[in-house]
Formats: C-alpha cells, structure tokens, sequence
C-alpha cells in the first residue's frame, strides 16, 4: 500500500501521460541506445519517439560503440562507456566488408564489391559509384564457374600495369583498403564526400552520392600538389576546417581541400617525409583541444610453434588453407603531436584524461568526463590489417584496450561487466561506430 499523505493514498506520477512535446524534449537528451528503447515503452512513448525522428531532431554527443555480428546473424551495438548492448535491424552485415565509419555511418562494399553508406541503425542506405569506375579496375566479364557476385570477374590492374582477373566477390579484398566519411548523406545542406585509399599502393579516390565516377586524385605537380608514389595510410576529415588529412608512409601529411562538386583539387603538405626504419599502422586523430596526433601501431604477427596449416571454409564458401591459431598483435603504441610551424613530431607521453578508438573508424579521441565508463590514457584497439583480416577471416581478433602508461593489451571482454567472449564474430570484423538517427 502506497503511504498516506493526509489520509489518502499518494498517487505515484503516469509518465505515460506526459504531453509528447515534454516527451519529444526529454528524448534529446537520452543516449541514442536508450532513446531507441523508450520508443517500446508504451503506445505514447512510441507516438513520440515517431514525432522524434519525423522532425529530424539531433541528439547529445553520443558515447561510442563496438558495432559486431553475433553467431546468430544478429547486428548488436555494444557501448563500452555504458554497458548497454542492443541489437539493430541490420541483418546483412555478415554479407557486407567494413572499411570506414563516421557519422554513425558505414562504407561497406557488398557482395559485389561495390560500395555503399549503411546506417546501422535506421537500415537506410545510399549507393556509391560502382568498383569499375576507379582507375586501377576495367568491367566485369562473365565468370565460367559462376558464384557469389553475379558472375563476374573484375580485371584489376596493379603497381606495374599487370591484370589480375578477380572474382567480382573477392574483388573488395584486395581493392580497398580504408575510406574517410565528412558526413551524413540525408542531412539537409551538408556536403557528404567519401575519401577512398585503395589498390595500388594506397593511392586516392573520392566520390559524393549521386556521383557517377570515383574521382582519382592524382599525385606529381599541380593542380595536387600531392607527392609521386601514393603509400597513403589513413585520412582523416576535419569538422573545423572541413579538410581531409592523409598520411603516407614515410609519415608526411597533407591537408587535402575536397569542398564543391566542381572544385578542383588542392593539396597542402604540412609535414614533411620522415625516416623510419619500421612500417607501423599509422592514425591521424584530431583531439578535442584543435591539435593533430599520429599515432603509430606495431604489431606482430604469432604463430604458435605447435600449429598446422588446416583447409577451412572462407566466408564466400570457398576452401581456403590457413591456420586458424595465428594472431597479429599489438607490440607498442606510439603518440604524437603534429608540429605544423616546425614540421615535426613531438612525442606525446600519454593523453591523461582521453581515450582513443582506432580501426577501420574514424579514429576518435574522446574526454572520459564526458563519457566516464572509457578508461584515461588508453587506446581501444580493433583489427584493421586489410591482408591479415581478408586471408585470416576465421582467426581471433584483436579487440582490446591498451594501456598507453603500461604499454600493454588488455581484452575487452576482460574489461566489460558483460560476457562478451563469444558475442562478436571473426568475420566481418567489429568497427567502432558513433550512433546517429540522422
């Protein structure tokens, strides 16, 4: 019974008849996963979560999550900030490659290794320009032995000039490497432009929806300014100055100006080539406080002395040999300040109070203020050597947090409340995705 207040029993408040402007408010301020959830509360939350998303309204800075495939098939969303785990209506993500994430959007090449802009989340999706307008890959001819992909097979050529005829399904493996996204393509006024490194040797690409072509960026000499023999790395897209940023492999980096459709392309160098004994995977994050980092990854691949190469089913159905216990880890994790003024780089010996997120995403440095379950001064880790994941697409994936102070890996699993050993698939890879109902 409820307690009396002055004879009569207190009547516990019906948030159910809230007026659907309140409504509409409060779920402004609600993380994406649970505003998503208020939606199934009753008939007149779900009335307003419509009203919600019909006005196109935009929610707080959301936390970021770990997008996977589950053994069922099912697309799930885990926030490591949170806790929350919640599964989308994005069935198909077990028949599609992950290569970028931005904006709460993907850039996934489907099964005929054409790409595409994926919302998790709402399933919308737009089409980019076909795999047969880059530069380095011709139209497709029949397959004899049919298959996944129509049947075709793309003739891709290489460094040297020298014509490989692939599958049309294993054609994105061995095509793209990663993609760079400024922004959402249904936001009213915004100009959506996917940066594309790809086959060979990391050269540049870009395309907006709706375009017919991917553009090549061509290095040597105006009107680019870009250096001969691309090795581009990573890109990043900058919201302050709406630039995107590449780095190439003797660590260079230029400032690239893709804004309107007719422009042409400009290129500004801001740091010069770098000697460098290793190859590590290179990252460029924009922090929060207006200055560039790079961060350079080392990994070694491990294999087990006792371990037997053995013949496995691929995720195209085809019989491939490998050995399912090799691992590719991380050895150390080094930060840096761009120094622009003095064309340099200036090591950094952590990030205090912010974490990182590195992937195939857009790699994120985020204030664990603002988002208190990320722990201070660590990167967390995905899988995002394009050779190892497409050859190994059975093996264990690396996804964890490293301790920038300790240089040292720990699982995420480890590090969750959740049981999460078995919750995500090898294949495709799980990618770091910001949620967006825009």
């Amino acid at each position: 019974m409820e307690p009396a207040i002055g004879g009569a029993a207190a009547a516990l408040p019906d948030w159910t008849q809230l007026p659907e402007e309140v409504l509409v408010t409060m779920m402004g301020e609600l993380e994406i996963l649970d505003l998503i959830r208020s939606g199934a509360v009753c008939t007149s939350w779900r009335s307003s979560f419509a009203a919600f998303r019909r006005l196109r309204l935009p929610s707080p800075r959301q936390a970021p999550c770990l997008l996977y495939s589950g053994r069922s098939g099912a697309t799930a969303l885990y926030c490591p900030s949170t806790g929350a785990t919640l599964r989308v209506p994005f069935r198909d993500l077990r028949g599609l490659s992950p290569i970028g994430s931005a904006r709460g959007w993907l850039v996934v090449a489907d099964e005929a290794s054409d790409l595409h802009l994926a919302n998790p989340l709402t399933g919308a999706r737009v089409a980019l320009p076909p795999i047969t307008t880059l530069r380095c890959v011709e139209g497709g001819a029949a397959d004899p032995d049919g298959g996944v992909g129509g049947g075709l097979v793309y003739m891709v050529r290489d460094e040297r000039g020298v014509v490989a005829h692939i599958p049309a399904a294993e054609a994105r493996d061995c095509v793209y490497d990663r993609a760079a996204l400024s922004g959402s393509p249904l936001v009213a006024g915004g100009d959506c432009v996917v940066l594309l490194l790809h086959s060979p040797l990391g050269e540049l690409s870009f395309a907006r929806p709706g375009d017919e072509r991917w553009t090549w960026i061509p290095p040597g000499g105006p009107p680019t300014g870009l250096r001969r023999g691309d090795f581009y790395r990573d890109a990043a897209y900058n919201d302050r100055d709406g630039l995107f940023y590449v780095v190439r492999s003797d660590d260079s980096i230029y400032a690239l100006d893709l804004r309107g459709p007719n422009s042409p392309v400009v290129a500004r160098r801001i740091m010069p080539e770098l000697r460098h004994g290793d190859q590590p995977y290179r990252y460029l994050i924009h922090a929060p406080w207006g200055e560039l980092l790079q961060a350079w990854r080392f990994r070694r691949e491990y294999e087990p002395s006792s371990s037997t190469p053995v013949e496995i089913e691929d995720g195209d159905g085809d019989d491939v040999v490998a050995d399912p216990s090799v691992e590719l880890n991380t050895t150390e994790l080094l930060l840096s300040k761009v120094d622009s003024c003095e064309q340099r780089l200036v090591k950094l010996d952590g990030l205090r109070d912010y974490a990182l997120l590195l992937g195939y995403n857009g790699s994120m440095c985020l204030p664990v203020k603002d988002f208190p379950g990320l722990k201070p001064n660590s990167a967390y880790v995905m899988d995002d050597s394009t050779e190892f994941m497409n050859f190994y697409k059975n093996n264990k994936r690396e996804i964890g947090v490293w301790d920038i102070d300790r240089q040292s890996l720990q699982s995420l699993s480890d590090s969750s409340p959740l049981p999460l050993k078995e919750l995500w698939l090898n294949w495709p890879a799980p990618i770091w995705l910001t949620p967006s109902l825009l």
